[in-house]
C-alpha cells in the first residue's frame, strides 16, 4: 500500500472529506476492493491491519526545574490548561482516537501521578527509577518492552486538536515552522523519500521537532536493540531520546509531520503557560491555596536558583571487571593497604578523631617538604575541587576550563552560577599539547576568577610544562589556578609544589588516593595550598576528620614507595608497547600519555561506536569522546592479559 493509497484509506475511514485526493489513489483503493460505496470493507481493514497503533507511551519522569516553585509540589505534566491537566488531556485524546494501551513514565514526585492514574484503571503506570541521573533515555529504556507501534508523548505537551490516530503509515516526528532562530532540533535535510537526514540543535528557516512521534513496529525493533545494546555507555544518561535517533539517523529513520503553531504546544516555563492560557495563575493561587502553601513561594524561592543546574553523575555499572572505562587503577592498591584495614580497631569506628595533628596530613608533609598548615585532607579530589570553587566562586564569576575536560568542573562551576570558559589543549605529532598561549589570550579577555589545568589532562594524557604553568600562574595574579594532579606519579612527571606554594600565593594542588594508590573506594584526597587559603577553605570541611581507617589506608600506601615506583614503571612499559602496537593498525592513532589512560583517534572509516560495543559484548568498558564530530576512544591500562586481549580485539575489529 503506498502513502497517498493510506491516506485515502483513513479519511473514508474517519469519514473525512476525500473530494481532493489523487484520482489515482483513488481507483487503487477502489479496484483493490478496500473502499466500496465511500465505505471501507473488510478487506480494507484487513489492509489497514499492519498499521494499526498498539499503544502510547508518555514521558513523565522529569524534575521540571524551570517551573519552580510550582513544580517542587506538583509534576509539571499535572498542571491544569484549560479544564484538563497536560497529562489527562493527552490520555482522554489518545483514548478518543481508539488507542486504550496507554503506559505512563513516571519518577518525580511519582506519587502524584499514582493518585491521578486511579481515575483511569486500564492506565499502565511504570517507575523510571533513573530519572535523577539520566535524560529521557531512561524512560524509554524502562518502557523497553511496551514499545511496538507506539506513539512517544511528552507530558508538557498540548494540542488544540486531536492528533492521534489509531492506524499509522510509517513513524514520524511532529515539527512546527520557524522563520526566526530557535534553539530547538531543527531538520536540516530530507532525502526524496521524506526521512530526515540531518537534524541540528539550533536554527533558523526550518522545520523543527515537538510535540508526538510515531514509530513503527520495525522502528521499534530497531531502536530498543541499539538502546539496549548502548544504554550503559557513560554518554547516554545525557541524551534525550532525540540525540539517539539523531545518532542513528541512517537506521532510525523518521519522517516530520507538519502543525502550525496554533496547534502543538510545548510549555518549559510557567511563564510559557501564562502567555499561552493567562489564567493559568488562578490555578496556581488554587494550588497551593488548597494545599495550604500559600506563603511556599517565600519558603522556597531560593531553590529557584537551580532550576537548570545538573548533577554530576556517573553511569552506574554491576560490571567488576573489564572496567577499563573510569580510569581505576586495575593493579589494585599495596597490600599493605589490606593489612591497614584488617588491623583497624573498634575505637577507629566509634571516636572521633580528635588529636592535635592530622597523621595523614603530617606524612604528606615529610613527602611535600610543606607544613601541615598547607595541607588539607578531604574525601576525594572531587571535593577538594568542589570547596574550592564552592568559597571562591561568585554569580557570574569565569572559570577557564580546557576543551576537551572533565565535565564535573562544569557541573560544579554551574553549581555556583558562574560561567565556564575554555582552552584547548590539542593533538600533536605524537601527544597532546596545552594550547597555553590561547589560553593566556583567552584568559586576558574574560578575566577568570578560576583557572583548571588538569595535569596530566584528562582525557588526553597531556603535560603542561613546568615553565609553562608558573607563565600561567605568574600572568594570572587575580585568578586562583587550581592545578589538579589526579594522574601525578603514573610518569615521570612532577611539579614542585613547594616552590610554586612560596613564590605565588593564587595556586592550589589537588590531588587524590584514587588513581596511583588505587584506593578509590576509600574516597581520600588533599589539596595543598598557602596557609592562608588553607584557613578559608576550612571554612567548607566538614569539623571532624574524614574516616579514621580510611588516613589509615592511605598511610600504609604512602609508606610502601616500592610497591608504587614499581607499579609506576609496569604501567608506563604496558603504555609504550599498547601505543607501539596499536599505532601499527591501519587508520588508529593513539597518543603518549602521563596517566593510566590511552587517547586514540580512529579515520572515519572505523565505526567507533560499533567498537565500543564490540569491547563491551567481549566484557570491557571503555569511553568514548566527542571531538568535534569525531567520536575517540580513551582506554584504562590494566593488567598486561586484557591489554592484549582488548589490542587483539580492535585488530580483528578493524581487520574486519
Amino acid at each position: 500500500m503506498t502513502e497517498q493509497e493510506f491516506d485515502y484509506l483513513m479519511a473514508v475511514h474517519r469519514k473525512e472529506d476525500t473530494s481532493s485526493f489523487n484520482k489515482d489513489a483513488v481507483l487503487a483503493c477502489e479496484k483493490a476492493g478496500w473502499v466500496k460505496n465511500n465505505k471501507v470493507t473488510d478487506e480494507g481493514m484487513e489492509a489497514l491491519a499492519p498499521y494499526k497503533v498498539d499503544n502510547a507511551i508518555i514521558m513523565a519522569a522529569g524534575r521540571s526545574r524551570r517551573c519552580m516553585p510550582l513544580s517542587n509540589y506538583l509534576p509539571k505534566g499535572l498542571f491544569e490548561i484549560k479544564g484538563d491537566t497536560m497529562v489527562e488531556r493527552q490520555i482522554k485524546q489518545l483514548h478518543d482516537a481508539g488507542i486504550k494501551e496507554i503506559i505512563l513514565v513516571v519518577g518525580y514526585l511519582k506519587e502524584r501521578y499514582y493518585e491521578m492514574a486511579k481515575k483511569y484503571p486500564e492506565l499502565i503506570v511504570i517507575d523510571n527509577n533513573e530519572w535523577e541521573e539520566k535524560n529521557n533515555m531512561s524512560s524509554l529504556y524502562a518502557a523497553k518492552d511496551y514499545i511496538k507501534a507506539s506513539y512517544i508523548c511528552c507530558s508538557d505537551n498540548w494540542f488544540a486538536h486531536n492528533v492521534y490516530r489509531d492506524y499509522v503509515y510509517d513513524s514520524y516526528y511532529g515539527c512546527l515552522y520557524s522563520d526566526e532562530f530557535c534553539n530547538e532540533y531543527c531538520v536540516k535535510g530530507l532525502d526524496d523519500r521524506g526521512y530526515m537526514t540531518e537534524v541540528k540543535k539550533g536554527g533558523e528557516k526550518s522545520w523543527y521537532t515537538i510535540g508526538e512521534a510515531f514509530f513503527s513496529k520495525s522502528f521499534s525493533q530497531k531502536f530498543v536493540d541499539l538502546m539496549v545494546k548502548e544504554y550503559y555507555d557513560p554518554e547516554m544518561k545525557y541524551m534525550l531520546w532525540d540525540d539517539f535517533q539523531i545518532k542513528h539517523i541512517t537506521e532510525l529513520l523518521m519522517k516530520i509531520k507538519r502543525y502550525d503553531d496554533n496547534e502543538c504546544k510545548e510549555f518549559d516555563t510557567t511563564e510559557d503557560i501564562l502567555q499561552f492560557y493567562p489564567n493559568f495563575k488562578d490555578f496556581i493561587d488554587q494550588f497551593f491555596q488548597e494545599d495550604e502553601l500559600i506563603n511556599s513561594t517565600q519558603r522556597i524561592s531560593y531553590l529557584s536558583n537551580y532550576s537548570d543546574v545538573k548533577q554530576y553523575s556517573v553511569v552506574a555499572t554491576e560490571q567488576s571487571t573489564g572496567r577499563m572505562h573510569v580510569n581505576e587503577n586495575l593493579f589494585g592498591p599495596s597490600p599493605k593497604c589490606l593489612e591497614a584495614l584488617q588491623n583497624a580497631t573498634m575505637e577507629d569506628l566509634f571516636l572521633y578523631d580528635l588529636t592535635r595533628e592530622d597523621n595523614l596530613a603530617v606524612e604528606i608533609s615529610k613527602i611535600t617538604e610543606l607544613s601541615t598548615d598547607s595541607i588539607f585532607i578531604h574525601s576525594g579530589s572531587s571535593d577538594v575541587i568542589k570547596t574550592i570553587m564552592t568559597i571562591v566562586l561568585n554569580k557570574d564569576d569565569t572559570v577557564l576550563i580546557s576543551a576537551p575536560a572533565w565535565n564535573y568542573y562544569k557541573s560544579v562551576c554551574e553549581l555556583r552560577h558562574a560561567k565556564a570558559a575554555y582552552y584547548n589543549v590539542v593533538a600533536g605529532t605524537d601527544s597532546y599539547e596545552f594550547d597555553v598561549k590561547g589560553l593566556l589570550d583567552t584568559a586576558r579577555k574574560t578575566k577568570p576568577r578560576i583557572i583548571v589545568i588538569t595535569t596530566p589532562h584528562n582525557p588526553t594524557g597531556a603535560v603542561i610544562s613546568r615553565a609553562d604553568l608558573e607563565k600561567v600562574i605568574k600572568d594570572n595574579p587575580t585568578s586562583l589556578v587550581i592545578v589538579d594532579e589526579a594522574y601525578l606519579g603514573l610518569s615521570t612527571v612532577t611539579y614542585d609544589a613547594k616552590y610554586l606554594l612560596n613564590a605565588y600565593n593564587n595556586v592550589v594542588f589537588c590531588r587524590t588516593f584514587s588513581k596511583l594508590y588505587g584506593l578509590a573506594g576509600i574516597r581520600m584526597g588533599y589539596g595543598l595550598c598557602t596557609p592562608m587559603a588553607k584557613q578559608v577553605f576550612k571554612l567548607d570541611l566538614n569539623p571532624f576528620r574524614v574516616s579514621n581507617i580510611g588516613r589509615k589506608v592511605c598511610i600504609a600506601a604512602l609508606h610502601d614507595t616500592e610497591y608504587y615506583t614499581n607499579l609506576t614503571k609496569t604501567i608506563i612499559n604496558l603504555k609504550d608497547w599498547f601505543i607501539s602496537e596499536i599505532n601499527t593498525l591501519p587508520g588508529v592513532k593513539a597518543f603518549k600519555s602521563a596517566a593510566n589512560f590511552i587517547f586514540i583517534h580512529f579515520d572515519d572509516s572505523i565505526d567507533v561506536q560499533a567498537l565500543k560495543d564490540n569491547l563491551q559484548k567481549n566484557g570491557y568498558l571503555t569511553r568514548l569522546w566527542t571531538e568535534g564530530s569525531h567520536l575517540s576512544m580513551r582506554i584504562t591500562v590494566a593488567p598486561r592479559p586484557d591489554m592484549e586481549k582488548v589490542l587483539n580485539l580492535i585488530k580483528a575489529f578493524i581487520q574486519k
